[in-house]
C-alpha cells in the first residue's frame, strides 16, 4: 500500500535537472548557464535542483490544509535562501476554491523573502504548468489562463520580480489533435507580448518534442525546458532517456519529476523534524 502522502516540512517532488543522458553523473560545475534555449541564468551543473509545488495545494495526494501555509512558507525561504533557483508549479495545484494555491503561495514567500532581504538582486524561476482543459480551444482562451496565473504569482515589470515561463502541462495531441495549435498559439501569444521570458513543454516524448520546439522555433520563441517523469519507480532506459536525449540535441533542458514517485520513496516527517 502507499504510504502516508503528506509531508509537511519536507521539499517534495524535488527536480532534477537531467542535462546528461546518465542522471548518475556528476560534472564539474561551472557558474551558471541558461535554461534551455532562453536567456534566463541557471546553475550549469547537471546536479542542479529545483523546488516541487504540487503538494501545497493538492487535497487527494498529499491532504494539503491551509494548516500547512506557514510550514510552507519556511520551507520556500529556507529554498530561496539556499540557492534553489526555480520552482515548478502549475494553476491546477490547488482547484476549486482554492485554485492555483500553490501559486499563491509562491508569490507570498517570494514576497517575504523580499522584504527580508532588500538588497538581493536574485531573481528565482517561477514556471508554471497551465493545464490543458478540453474547453480551451482557441489561443486567446489558453492565454488567459496563462496570464491569471502570473497574476497569481505576481510577476510584474521589476527587474527583481521572478522570471515566469509558462508551460503546457499535458499533450492533447493523442485525444484532441486540432487543441494542440491553440495551446501552443496561447504560449506564444505570451511570449510575443512580454508576458513570458521564455515558454515551457512537458511530458512530451522524442517526436512530439522535436515539432514543438520547431513550431516555436519559427516564430523566434524559446523553449526552455520539458518536464518528464524521472522517479525512482520508472524504467530509465525505457521511459526516460529518449526524450532526454532528443532535449539535449535540441539545446532543450530536461526537468525530471516526482523524483520520489509521489511519496512512495519518502516518509512523513514529525514535527521535531
Amino acid at each position: 500500500m502507499m504510504p502516508q502522502l503528506k509531508l509537511k516540512y519536507s521539499l517534495l517532488l524535488l527536480l532534477l535537472l537531467l542535462h546528461l543522458t546518465n542522471p548518475l553523473s556528476i560534472p564539474t560545475p561551472t557558474p551558471t548557464t541558461t535554461l534551455g534555449q532562453s536567456s534566463i541564468p541557471f546553475p550549469s551543473s547537471s546536479t542542479a535542483s529545483a523546488l516541487g509545488t504540487w503538494s501545497w495545494g493538492n487535497r487527494l495526494l498529499y491532504s494539503y490544509s491551509s494548516d500547512d501555509d506557514a510550514n510552507i512558507l519556511d520551507a520556500y525561504n529556507l529554498a530561496r535562501g539556499g540557492g534553489v533557483t526555480l520552482y515548478d508549479t502549475g494553476d491546477s495545484y490547488g482547484t476549486g476554491k482554492i485554485k492555483g494555491n500553490a501559486e499563491r503561495l509562491l508569490r507570498e514567500g517570494e514576497e517575504l523573502y523580499r522584504k527580508a532581504n532588500p538588497t538581493s538582486t536574485s531573481r528565482p524561476i517561477f514556471l508554471s504548468k497551465i493545464a490543458v482543459y478540453p474547453w480551451l480551444l482557441t489561443p486567446s482562451s489558453y492565454y488567459a489562463n496563462v496570464l491569471s496565473s502570473r497574476s497569481r504569482l505576481g510577476i510584474t515589470s521589476s527587474p527583481t520580480s521572478p522570471y515566469f515561463v509558462p508551460s503546457i502541462h499535458w499533450s492533447p495531441r493523442g485525444y484532441l489533435p486540432f487543441q494542440t495549435q491553440a495551446i501552443y498559439g496561447g504560449l506564444l501569444k505570451a511570449y510575443e507580448t512580454g508576458n513570458a521570458d521564455a515558454v515551457g513543454l512537458s511530458n512530451l516524448g522524442p517526436t512530439e518534442l522535436a515539432d514543438a520546439v520547431e513550431y516555436f522555433r519559427c516564430r523566434g520563441v524559446p523553449v526552455a525546458c520539458n518536464q518528464v517523469q524521472a522517479s525512482l519507480a520508472v524504467d530509465y532506459e525505457r521511459d526516460v532517456r529518449g526524450a532526454v536525449e532528443a532535449a539535449d540535441a535540441l539545446g532543450v533542458a530536461t526537468l525530471g519529476y516526482s523524483p520520489l514517485a509521489l511519496g512512495m520513496f519518502a516518509r512523513e516527517r514529525t514535527g521535531r523534524e
